[in-house]
């Protein structure tokens, strides 16, 4: 059972503030988010990881290096 980071006896559930289900994400997000291990495509995620990861996903993504 994962536990909110709010509040360690809680459930991570969606009456956690960072919970975040797959179906409240675009297929094609959910998809890349997934494969890279981010999140589950069954399960949600409480976690400012996951928030931290995908922005991560999103810089690296969008952004050209001169060399």
């Amino acid at each position: 059972m994962k536990s909110c980071p709010f509040s360690s006896n809680r459930e991570c559930n969606n009456e956690c503030p960072l919970y975040i289900a797959p179906e409240e994400l675009n297929e094609f997000v959910a998809a890349r988010l997934s494969s890279i291990g981010i999140i589950s495509r069954k399960e949600g995620e409480c976690s400012l990881k996951m928030l931290a990861l995908s922005q991560g996903r999103f810089i690296f993504e969008n952004t050209t290096t001169r060399g």
